[in-house]
């Protein structure tokens, strides 16, 4: 129980910190309960044929508990703690209780398994099943019957329901199963055939409904995975322990010491095992052929098919390799040295994933929630927004009560069309990501520069957006007459800083930041105003730049990244007189505002 305690704090603690990224948006459009299922079925032969049991049941909770991505990822929370107690039975069933126990407490603090026990994808269920099925595997085995035949096949086709991925471990389910049907222990070779078969029946037939959905996915002719290069395996080992080199030293280190054991283990009279003698040799039998074969076959496929190589696609191995590490520890004869290496692989691994990764408060999802908050925030109601990834934003920009125009195309395509008259030349916002840089051609730069100004930009973790406004519309209107008479700072507490300022023949050029103070940047307007002699001001036309460096810099417990600006003004644009530079900060949703002529001069002759 404490286990488990400390499992669920580490998967619900900041568990939507993060915003949702690409393939959990996946999740929120085919799951989303405004769907029948039939249309829910549609969507996913389109966008990505996987088993359809997890988005059953995410659909299904939604529906219950509300469209949110606390939901989803709350799910899949559960289901890693779901895991946890598995892996413990499974252990357990193995073995004794002792090396279910360590099983449990080594997966508590994994970092593979926590990090998709946050994530609104079907991993940590692909997990828990996989395990299960294994698990009514053991006991199939052991206690060959109609009763544990049929909990066998139902937990086969719940894993094989979960991914496609768990086809493989069917398969090495089922080579088990052959070479205890060649060399049976505990009943004749007929019977222990008649049960197998019982059990490959029930799950074939119960699968017949997802088989559309497979040739849907074995039908696929390219893919965005890449050819395996000759180290895939090491690095997906090294992923799965969250590339600590502490962690995996210790995990290497009685991974080797339980296959001494096994090696030194007493020598059978012939090839059958034996699992109530022989626990040991069951045990690695079991767990080998698991890891083999789900490795084998997909490593051959990625050759001569498709690559399909990618680590999260293989968690349904981990159950194994944490139980054949719990074994490794179980065999040390020293009590000290044993619950020494027990604490070193927690207390690292936990240190790994606080204080090393900030698991829990650094940035690695695409921010699509953030950036969403940012349009929503400025733009108005009638503009539209163009993404190459439009498909992804509904859930944030389509609430109730506002519907967003989101167009599906890329910058040069949507500017080729402005410019062939397919598209009026409108004011519009652009968004992209997911290592998509802003790169249009020199066609698209030219005719942008020509009719538009980018009023408002900002960058947030792998994504970014920008408004384009029509130059004849761009008429920028402040009112700092809240701040008369004019000193050298008014208002609100600002802090600020010009990084470079030049003045030349025929431009002035500055970059730098500015936020408010003790409040998040997010819905902050930067402008940059120039006051001539009679303190009359024009507001010159500045970008915002993303400053996440401001914040680290800072060290501050608000969000400041958006406090960049930089420009690139011709003096042409302003009449002739000596100027100051102001800099204005004003925040329409937490009505505060904050003006500073700063000591920055220059003269237009």
């Amino acid at each position: 129980m404490i286990i488990l305690f400390l499992a669920a704090i580490l998967r619900i603690y900041h568990i939507d910190f993060q915003s949702v990224w690409l393939d959990e948006i996946h999740t929120i459009n085919e799951a989303n309960p405004s769907l029948s299922f039939s249309e829910m079925y549609q969507m996913m032969m389109i966008t990505e044929p996987h088993p359809p049991l997890y988005f059953i049941l995410v659909k299904l909770l939604f529906t219950v508990f509300g469209y949110t991505t606390f939901v989803l990822r709350y799910f899949s929370a559960l289901l890693g703690v779901g895991g946890l107690l598995a892996v413990y039975f499974l252990g357990k069933e193995l073995m004794n209780k002792q090396v279910g126990i360590i099983s449990a407490l080594l997966l508590s603090v994994n970092y593979f398994h926590l990090y998709h026990s946050q994530d609104g994808r079907m991993y940590s269920m692909l997990f828990l099943t996989t395990t299960l099925s294994f698990l009514f595997l053991a006991k199939f085995v052991k206690k060959p019957s109609y009763q544990t035949s049929v909990l066998h096949g139902v937990f086969a086709v719940l894993m094989i329901y979960t991914h496609f991925f768990a086809l493989f471990a069917l398969f090495a389910e089922y080579l088990i199963l052959l070479f205890f049907i060649l060399k049976p222990y505990k009943t004749d070779s007929k019977k222990f055939l008649f049960f197998s078969f019982i059990s490959g029946l029930i799950t074939l037939v119960l699968y017949l409904p997802s088989l559309k959905l497979f040739f849907a996915a074995s039908e696929r002719t390219s893919i965005w995975i890449p050819i395996p290069g000759v180290d895939v395996y090491t690095q997906m080992f090294k992923e799965f322990f969250g590339q600590s080199e502490i962690v995996l030293f210790f995990v290497i280190a009685v991974l080797f010491y339980g296959f001494i054991r096994l090696f030194e283990s007493t020598k059978e009279e012939s090839v059958t095992i034996n699992p109530d003698k022989n626990e040991l040799n069951f045990s690695f039998f079991i767990l080998i052929t698991w890891i083999m074969v789900t490795l084998l076959i997909p490593l051959v496929l990625s050759f001569v098919n498709l690559p399909m190589l990618i680590s999260r696609y293989f968690i349904n191995i981990l159950p194994a390799l944490i139980i054949l590490i719990s074994i490794g520890i179980f065999y040390i004869r020293n009590h000290i040295v044993k619950l020494g290496i027990i604490a070193l692989i927690i207390v690292f691994s936990l240190i790994d994933i606080v204080i090393v990764k900030r698991f829990y408060t650094s940035t690695y999802k695409t921010q699509f929630r953030e950036l969403s908050l940012f349009i929503q925030k400025n733009k108005k109601t009638d503009e539209k927004v163009v993404s190459s990834l439009a498909w992804y934003f509904p859930y944030f920009l389509n609430k109730k009560e506002e519907k967003t125009i989101l167009i599906e195309n890329n910058l040069d395509s949507y500017i080729a069309e402005m410019i062939s008259g397919k598209e009026q030349i409108i004011s519009f916002w652009y968004a992209d990501g997911h290592q998509r840089t802003y790169n249009p051609s020199q066609a698209t730069l030219d005719f942008l520069n020509a009719n538009f100004v980018v009023d408002l930009n900002s960058d947030f973790y792998d994504c970014w957006t920008k408004h384009y406004i029509l130059k004849k519309d761009y008429n920028p209107k402040v009112d700092i007459s809240t701040f008369y008479p004019l000193k050298s700072v008014n208002g609100d507490k600002m802090n600020y800083s010009f990084e470079s300022f030049n003045v030349t023949n025929d431009k002035i050029i500055f970059n730098g930041w500015a936020y408010l103070e003790n409040q998040d940047a997010l819905t902050t307007r930067i402008y940059i105003l120039a006051f001539d002699e009679q303190k009359n001001y024009t507001i010159l036309n500045t970008q915002n730049i993303t400053r996440k460096d401001v914040t680290t810099y800072f060290k501050s417990k608000f969000n400041i990244d958006n406090s960049g600006f930089s420009a690139n003004i011709n003096k042409s644009e302003l009449k002739k007189g000596n100027y100051n530079l102001g800099v204005l900060l004003f925040d329409s949703i937490k009505k505060s505002k904050a003006l500073v002529i700063t000591d920055k001069k220059f003269t237009i002759d």
